[in-house]
């Protein structure tokens, strides 16, 4: 099983391998930078369409504030995918993207 970590660098060079704009987003006090709580792992644009990817491992669960910003995408007719493996972006992107 790859961790999220693994899991966000084989998503990010396949986005990178397929033209797609992303950025990382690094999110909580940790790190030292702070902004909206919720925002996904990776935000990017997709065929013209805002795009958000929140990367979890098969055993992580959204948080509320995770699940309220997908929502908000969501609801914008924007992308919104939760990614479990690298095949959920490709599904997702095929779905939402059109």
């Amino acid at each position: 099983m790859l961790t999220e970590a693994e899991l966000t660098k084989q998503i990010r060079d396949w986005l990178d391998a397929n033209h797609v704009w992303h950025y990382k987003h690094w999110q909580g006090s940790r790190r030292g930078r702070s902004g909206r709580k919720g925002v996904s792992d990776i935000i990017g644009i997709y065929k013209g369409k805002f795009l958000a990817i929140e990367v979890k491992t098969s055993k992580a669960a959204l948080r509320p504030e995770q699940a309220q910003f997908l929502g908000e995408v969501a609801q914008q007719y924007a992308i919104a995918i939760v990614a479990r493996s690298l095949e959920d972006v490709i599904e997702g992107l095929r779905v939402q993207g059109k």
